[in-house]
């Protein structure tokens, strides 16, 4: 049985030196970078992100609701919906989900009703590391 193995790989070795196998610079990765990031795009630790920004990362409808003014008794239609994440820059990708950093507060016309109900950081928490960022983010910046 060791002998068979051995026939085999003696008569594969010269196809694994041209593959390069034993190159140095051979990344021994099971997975690559765009497989990782696809994955934790797909099943982070927490909500997943294709249940608010889809298949396609373009962002979509998430819920819609109506609000009725307890002031002037108008009914207004809001729709919760997310963000296209396929072309934002690496380091407002972190910052967005740097749990640490405070996100910077913006005024909201009084008029906009549906606005001001929803403003805040709508992103869960997720406690990503340097790497499974940059793998996501690389993953939806190279999305076919």
């Amino acid at each position: 049985m060791i002998k068979y193995t051995m026939k085999k790989i003696i008569l594969l070795l010269p196809i694994l030196i041209s593959l390069d196998l034993f190159s140095t610079n051979f990344d021994n990765s099971f997975i690559t970078k765009y497989e990782y990031g696809k994955m934790l795009y797909k099943n982070p630790r927490g909500i997943s992100c294709i249940v608010c920004h889809g298949k396609d990362a373009k962002g979509k409808v998430i819920s819609t609701f109506t609000h009725i003014s307890r002031i002037d008794d108008k009914e207004y239609k809001c729709v919760v919906s997310s963000n296209d994440i396929r072309d934002i820059p690496l380091e407002t990708f972190k910052a967005i989900l740097d749990p640490k950093l405070e996100k910077p507060k913006r005024k909201i016309d009084k008029k906009n009703i549906c606005e001001k109900l929803i403003y805040g950081n709508i992103m869960p928490t997720y406690f990503l590391t340097e790497e499974e960022l940059n793998s996501i983010h690389y993953y939806l910046t190279n999305k076919e």
